[in-house]
């Protein structure tokens, strides 16, 4: 009796069970499932990564039940840790977002529009830079690359631009680490140093990302505080599982080619003025004489691209600590000889379970890049080949005593790219470190604390012989920096469920970010041994040095509170306060919060019993959110910097003091705010295989601290102030089909549409509009296009010169019968897309996949000044008529119909036609194959038998379809690079490398 009193004792015993639960779809943890014991009220919820602990006696029954999954139901064991993976019931009802500080959410429960991307198409891009990544992918997400050289930037805009003057692009965030992605605007204060940097986020291997999510607006993003104001991209990043170790190899071969050139003209020769000159840099001699050669100059300057990449991963690990590590390399030869961007990245992720209360986990990222480009961006540049006439052979780019050979100012193409490189190296640590510790069922403490820091050598070399101006026995520019982001997170999130229905979680953060930068420019001009690259080598008189620091610190509380009833109807309140070190001390607190509701209608119906089953509506929801965010001042613009210089053109040379920045300080400014509205519906029927989600959107940003031109007796070119009203109002749709799905054989259909408009609703003062400065072109001297937000128009117009003309539309003449260029630059384009989207499809045969995804820009006007220069030089196919013409016009002094005829010769093509640039404005819409992947995994059977458990290849082509009325290179420009505030540089083209298409082929093995 005494034994079997002490069996019993020891069943009914009273032990701790806790562990994971799981999509058995894709392995993501699942937040917020119910764990119960069977047949009583005791339960708990699962936390964000999908944890939970419960008290339970061996013998008793959990039960784990999520809306849109199937309940399961286990008996308690002798095991203290029990791990479940939860099917689907009904198709995207359990799915899981990564939303702020990288906590994740059942879709179902938001009431604003998120994105998610997957591993898997973020590999089957192919793209070495993750922005690229996501081209045509999420609804309401715009990007434009800056050229075809490898390394080159990729800009992200999402729902258009909320800042005049200011950063338009996302916050991007790693395992809930903000991560810089800064691109500098131009590097080492040279001339014609137009060669755009690369974006930082490229150093992000796409191998090692899990996911990435996209928080479209204030609502989604807002809790990042004010860096996130116009977005967030939130990357998860490849993390160990438990059970047997595994270790995967992948690589690619890429083999790339241009993608569209301009057309030249080949009809008339080298010369001025309609006589031969062999060292005119124009084709303004006579006719090519029947038999003289032509030469491809600007085809055949290009050659074909190379790439390699080779990354192999680890993982594996037991029930408490798991491990991933990886390394990756990439090696991409351009198009242009003589440049490169070579990546080496090397990660190491670890979680391990101390106790079933407390957990701990970190992340490491070492990323080491080089990159070699070449100078574009003018005439000087590479692309100058577009510029040389076709009756000279380009590539004898030396004369026979060894130095260059060139035209009348401009280098040769060849010589830039042998003589006038350009380099950037970088070395970087992506690091995070995280506590989580659940003291009770229903409290959970998180702190993450990580850093982001790189040192980057920056160099720039003008050969001896150049023909630019100042720099023609050779210059140098190099640049030393260090950058480092450091952010403390702090989140206590407490869950507690009332009466069995109303389920609440609270969480309250604090979030601490401090930004450093600290960079020496060095230049100097004037090589003493034309052999030797070398500061040290610059006549001493010419050297320069500056040295620029940065510092930047932001702090912020917050709190999110999330109420649900029933798992039916979602209300979640938000707020944070943010102070910010770059604006006023009276001004530095400002408060933002967010209100957001999603009800699941569809359940609603089932739970009153007018909706029985899934079989035709699946699912519906609606949501609406409101939300205010904030931007603070950029650093240092409050004070006028002061600086101290010699007055050395006098005969006794005094100092003074100058004004050393390029802003006068404004001491008043205040934080600029964006007050969002959206809404939404999300609706699936026939079991999920169809599905739409549309959002509208309208927000309104107030305040703008922005940077205008001032009167040079100030001292400065530019002044900060505070006013000004951008209003961005858009439709986003999303349309997933699956048309087949059989068990040998599926076809689904994924579709995104947005529409986007940008208004400039109010500006300080008596401006009509705000012009960027680092977005502008030029020909013959004089400004012709830039980049401008106009009053009452788009905040992506183009500002430009045109034909003077009367009220009625009519050319006004001069007293020769020439048309003019009037004096006031003007509204010419709008570079905004009337829409854009993206349509992927996917079919599966048993082990046989294809996928290729449409890319489609309708709208949004290009600058094409590659053919201004063009024009100007003689090679555009606009200069063959070399006729006279008579005007459709009005004499302006006498207002006579014009009878006069003018001949269209050099002179009117440069001094005219040149100099106006509304006729070069053009259409830039396309529809492209972005991509088209086919890919063969062996049966598993074929391949056990040599130790792998996975073996896959693919063939994959980029950019293989291309269809557009644009007549330059890819209409995917942008001039500047992706380092351009305001609304950014993209839709000029300005003589940069042309964009590539290609094939990849790949290998993928695990065992």
């Amino acid at each position: 009796m005494t034994v079997l009193f002490f069996s019993v004792q020891v069943m009914g015993q009273e032990k701790t069970v806790s562990g994971k639960v799981t999509s058995a779809e894709d392995g993501l943890p699942l937040p917020g499932v119910t764990v119960k014991i069977k047949g009583t009220a005791l339960g708990v919820m699962t936390n964000t990564e999908g944890n939970y602990s419960i008290k339970a006696r061996p013998g008793e029954i959990m039960v784990f039940s999520f809306i849109g999954s199937m309940n399961q139901e286990q008996v308690v064991g002798p095991a203290a840790i029990l791990n479940v993976s939860l099917k689907q019931d009904s198709k995207g009802l359990i799915e899981v977002a990564v939303t702020a500080f990288g906590v994740k959410q059942q879709v179902r429960g938001l009431g604003y529009a998120t994105q998610n991307v997957k591993a898997k198409e973020i590999v089957e891009s192919n793209q070495p830079n993750i922005v690229n990544a996501l081209q045509g992918k999420v609804a309401g997400v715009q990007i434009n690359n800056s050229s075809g050289a490898p390394g080159s930037s990729a800009s992200i805009n999402i729902r258009g631009g909320s800042s005049l003057s200011g950063n338009n692009q996302p916050l991007f965030v790693v395992d809930g680490i903000p991560i810089d992605n800064s691109t500098p605007v131009s590097q080492g204060g040279l001339a014609a140093s137009a060669a755009p940097a690369s974006n930082r986020a490229i150093d992000i291997n796409p191998e090692d990302i899990e996911s990435i999510t996209v928080l479209k607006g204030p609502a989604a993003a807002g809790l990042y505080g004010l860096r996130a104001a116009s977005g967030a991209i939130v990357i998860t990043t490849k993390k160990g599982v438990s059970g047997a170790g595994k270790i995967t190899y992948s690589t690619n071969f890429s083999f790339d080619q241009v993608n569209k050139l301009p057309e030249l003209q080949s009809v008339y020769k080298q010369g001025e003025q309609g006589i031969s000159n062999t060292v005119a840099t124009g084709s303004w001699g006579p006719l090519l004489n029947q038999g003289e050669p032509v030469y491809n100059n600007l085809g055949d300057f290009f050659k074909t691209g190379f790439s390699q990449t080779h990354d192999v991963s680890a993982s594996g690990g037991n029930e408490k600590t798991t491990f991933f590590a990886s390394a990756g390399l990439l090696d991409q030869k351009g198009i242009v000889e003589n440049t490169s961007y070579k990546r080496k990245s090397f990660r190491l992720s670890g979680d391990s379970r101390i106790s079933d209360k407390l957990k701990v986990g970190g992340t490491m990222n070492y990323v080491e890049s080089d990159r070699k480009y070449v100078l574009q961006g003018s005439g000087n540049g590479v692309m100058g080949a577009a510029l040389w006439p076709t009756s000279d052979n380009m590539s004898i780019y030396l004369n026979p005593d060894g130095s260059q050979r060139t035209l009348t100012g401009i280098d040769n193409p060849y010589w830039s790219r042998n003589y006038k490189p350009v380099t950037d190296k970088i070395n970087r640590i992506i690091a995070n470190g995280n506590i989580v510790y659940d003291p009770f069922s229903f409290l959970n403490v998180t702190y993450r604390l990580g850093t982001d820091f790189y040192n980057e050598k920056f160099k720039s070399i003008r050969g001896a012989g150049t023909t630019v101006v100042g720099e023609e026995k050779g210059a140098i520019s190099e640049v030393a920096s260090t950058n480092q982001i450091t952010t403390s997170t702090l989140l206590v999130t407490g869950k507690k469920t009332f009466w069995d229905d109303f389920n609440t979680s609270l969480t309250l953060g604090h979030n601490l970010e401090s930004m450093a930068y600290e960079g020496i420019t060095t230049t100097g001009l004037g090589f003493i041994d034309p052999t030797f690259n070398s500061t040290n080598n610059t006549l001493p008189n010419t050297r320069t040095s500056i040295n620029t620091v940065t510092r930047r610190r932001i702090m912020g509380v917050f709190a999110d509170l999330n109420l649900d009833y029933k798992n039916l109807v979602y209300l979640n309140f938000r707020g944070r306060n943010d102070w910010s070190s770059t604006v006023r001390k009276d001004a530095r607190s400002f408060f933002y919060p967010a209100i957001s509701t999603s009800v699941l209608f569809s359940e609603i119906l089932k739970v009153m019993g007018l909706k029985s089953d899934d079989q035709v509506f699946s699912f519906g929801k609606f949501r609406a959110s409101w939300a205010r965010v904030g931007k603070d001042a950029p650093p240092y613009v409050l004070a006028t910097t002061l600086g101290t210089t010699t007055n050395s053109f006098t005969i006794n040379p005094r100092g003074f003091i100058i004004n050393s920045g390029a802003y006068y300080g404004n001491p008043l400014l205040q934080p600029e705010f964006t007050n969002s509205f959206e809404i939404g519906t999300d609706i699936r029927f026939f079991k999920s295989r169809l599905g739409l989600d549309v959002t509208y959107y309208n927000s309104t940003s107030d305040n703008q601290i922005l940077g205008t031109r001032t009167t040079p007796s100030s001292g400065a070119f530019l002044a900060y102030l505070n006013g000004g009203s951008i209003n961005s109002r858009g439709v986003e749709a999303i349309l997933n089909i699956q048309p087949v799905a059989r068990q040998n054989f599926k076809w689904s259909v994924d579709l995104n549409f947005a529409k986007n408009k940008s208004t400039v609703k109010s500006l300080p003062g008596e401006l009509d509009r705000i012009e960027l400065s680092d977005a502008w072109v030029a020909a013959g001297g004089a400004n012709v296009a830039q980049a401008a937000a106009f009053l009452n128009g788009s905040l992506f117009g183009i500002n430009g010169t045109t034909w003077k003309t009367n009220s009625e539309g009519k050319l006004l003449l001069d007293n020769n019968g020439a048309p003019q260029v009037a004096p006031a630059l003007s509204i010419i384009g709008d570079r905004n897309p009337d829409f854009t989207a993206g349509i992927t499809n996917t079919f599966t045969y048993k082990n046989l996949s294809l996928s290729f995804m449409i890319d489609i820009r309708r709208g949004g006007d290009i600058f094409n000044n590659t053919e201004n220069a063009m024009v100007y030089s003689g090679t555009s196919k606009k200069t063959l008529d070399r006729t006279s013409r008579v005007f459709d016009g009005i004499i302006e002094s006498t207002g006579l119909v014009n009878t006069k005829s003018i001949n269209l010769d050099q002179n009117y093509y440069q001094t005219l036609y040149a100099k106006q640039g509304y006729d070069f404005v053009e259409d830039g819409s396309w529809y492209r194959l972005r991509y088209a992947t086919i890919s063969y995994s062996f049966p598993k059977t074929s391949i056990k038998g040599i130790g792998l458990s996975n073996l896959q290849v693919s063939l994959t082509g980029r950019n293989l379809i291309l269809i557009t009325n644009y007549s330059g290179v890819d209409p995917e420009v942008s001039g500047s690079g992706a380092g351009v505030s305001g609304s950014g540089s993209f839709g000029f083209d300005n003589l940069g490398i042309p964009a590539t298409r290609g094939f990849d082929l790949g290998l993928r093995l695990s065992f």
